[in-house]
């Protein structure tokens, strides 16, 4: 099918334009469907692992209070504080068995928890390190590490020689003090329990979890291509509010993240996005199954469409197109028992039936206008007659031969593009040199009076047909009712304009006996066929209208020089210029 045929063109765009209507709401509504599926399943996911951290958090927080009380406890002890504040009133015995007991109780904390290594008593005044496994020599650089610790109303886990710890001390000094603690207890916390744990919250491949703050950190992944750094970091922006897309090394996770006071730390749980969204796959399939399927049904309709309906059209505006262009022999014909059958059968006979008007009606109105231009070429003006005689008279009298010649020549083809002119259209170079002929005879005849300004014919225009006297009838009316009464001064101007595809005959002058009301009237009768009165130039109006076409034709208006100025307006529509 050649698309360059504008009729064709349509034809593609109404497809195109039904494809669009009846698949677009499919797409829409497979669309909204397959989003909100995922926006619930995201939602749904999102509450499970705020829940799932926040349940994590709250266990956690209450073991390490648990831990916490434990410690404070110890710092309460009797064998410690007698240890740590009055070892002189005992002897080596008694501060044995004080030893003893302190490590008992400190092991009894230690066998509480799983998350705890180790429980360490730093007792200056023994200079011993008291631990519920351990009696050691006292560590005095372990010892400033946890006094020097900024004093905190949270428990916050300490980073102390790469090993993580609870602390207390007392009595509590600040680090700006001078004065020592009698003693430090410090729990040591398990990492890799804490990360065992941690393991719990992961249930596939590719999520992960990092517990962080500025003493720790603590991570799991099963991706070990994951960049645990820039995970950390782009995670602690993420709202704690809800899950939120984050990219990481150019993968799409889905991520919450949650603080904890307690801990001073945060914990961020991420989880590959799709592992997320697996589930909607099968969706997806039948999503683009269903678009297939209505692509092909769309396209089987759009080949029924064209070849019953775009097609006999397409058949039936061609034929259209022939008769616009006058070939009334078309006709067309119909396979099928259907409507375009009953619209064929009407079309031929509307055909005959238009043969038969145009010999009646359009054929006799040609010859009509035909017979009006006969009329007018037959109709010489008497007084334009005896003028001319008058005027070879007094050139032959007064003996002005050489204007006496030139009067004849113009006489001479003056009658015979009137009387000698068998063709109802000639060129416009014709057509404007028979009206300067007659504008120089005229002017020759108010030599005195009146002054002609006639222009030149553009180049390339003058090889237009136009209908047989169109520009010297108006000439005629300027001298006969503009400038005919003028004593002096008169102005006869003629242009031939051109612009595009538009020639424009222009004759202005400057009479002064036309009002308002007249050019009023004048206008109206050119679109009064049955006014008399202007039958010559309703005749070149309907002439020129019928060879170019409704937007051209004469119209009137005041000229600048203070007269009437007709134009006769000629469109050229097929490239004639």
């Amino acid at each position: 099918m050649n698309l360059n045929h504008p009729w064709k063109k349509n034809v593609l765009k109404r497809l195109i334009l039904s494809f669009i209507c009846i698949l677009l709401p499919l797409y829409i509504l497979s669309m909204i469907i397959y989003n909100w599926g995922v926006r619930t399943l995201k939602d749904e996911i999102s509450k499970s692992m705020i829940s799932q951290v926040s349940q994590y958090y709250s266990g956690l927080e209450e073991e390490f209070k648990r831990i916490q009380t434990l410690q404070y406890d110890v710092l309460s002890d009797d064998n410690l504080n007698a240890l740590g504040a009055i070892p002189e009133s005992m002897n080596d015995i008694e501060k044995m068995q004080s030893i003893l007991r302190l490590q008992q109780r400190l092991n009894a904390i230690r066998n509480s928890s799983a998350y705890i290594v180790d429980v360490y008593a730093y007792i200056p005044a023994i200079q011993k390190n008291v631990s519920a496994l351990t009696i050691s020599t006292f560590d005095s650089q372990e010892f400033n590490e946890f006094k020097n610790i900024p004093l905190s109303l949270d428990a916050k886990l300490i980073n102390v020689n790469g090993k993580t710890y609870l602390s207390a001390s007392y009595p509590f000094v600040t680090p700006e003090s001078k004065k020592w603690p009698i003693f430090i207890v410090a729990i040591e916390i398990s990492k890799e329990k804490l990360k065992e744990n941690l393991k719990m919250m992961v249930n596939s491949p590719g999520e992960g979890l990092i517990f962080k703050s500025s003493q720790f950190e603590i991570t799991t992944s099963h991706d070990a291509h994951f960049d645990l750094e820039t995970a950390a970091q782009m995670l602690s922006n993420v709202d704690n509010s809800t899950a939120q897309t984050v990219a990481i090394e150019d993968k799409q996770y889905l991520a919450v993240y949650s603080y904890s006071h307690f801990f001073g730390a945060v914990l961020s749980k991420y989880v590959p996005v799709h592992a997320v969204f697996q589930p909607l796959e099968k969706y997806r399939s039948w999503f683009v199954l269903l678009a297939a399927v209505s692509f092909v049904i769309i396209v089987i309709y759009s080949l029924y469409v064209y070849k019953y309906i775009h097609k006999p059209l397409y058949k039936l505006v061609k034929a259209f197109r022939k008769v616009e262009h006058g070939d009334f022999d078309e006709q067309i014909d119909h396979d099928f028992n259907d409507e375009f059958q009953y619209i064929y059968t009407r079309f031929n006979a509307m055909l005959d039936n238009l043969k038969s008007l145009i010999d009646q009606v359009y054929k006799q109105q040609l010859l009509t206008h035909k017979a009006e231009l006969k009329q007018l070429q037959s109709q010489i003006n008497p007084h334009f007659l005896y003028n001319s005689f008058f005027i070879l008279n007094t050139m032959t009298r007064l003996g002005d031969y050489d204007n006496l010649e030139r009067f004849t020549n113009q006489l001479g083809e003056y009658f015979q593009f009137v009387t000698r002119g068998d063709s109802d259209e000639v060129l416009l170079g014709k057509e404007v040199n028979h009206a300067k002929v007659y504008s120089e005879i005229q002017a020759m005849r108010f030599a005195k009076r009146n002054r002609v300004e006639f222009g030149d014919l553009p180049d390339h225009a003058g090889h237009i047909m136009v209908p047989r006297l169109i520009l010297q009838p108006i000439i005629e009316n300027a001298f006969k009712y503009g400038l005919e009464k003028k004593s002096a001064n008169g102005i006869l101007r003629v242009q031939i304009v051109r612009d595009q595809n538009e020639l424009q005959l222009i004759v202005e002058d400057n009479g002064e006996e036309l009002d308002d009301e007249q050019l009023r009237i004048l206008n109206e009768c050119l679109f009064r066929p049955d006014e008399a009165e202007t039958t010559g130039l309703l005749n070149i109006h309907q002439r020129v209208r019928l060879k170019f076409g409704k937007d051209s034709g004469l119209y009137m208006e005041r000229s600048e020089l203070g007269g009437l100025k007709a134009t006769i307006r000629i469109v050229i529509t097929d490239g004639g210029m």
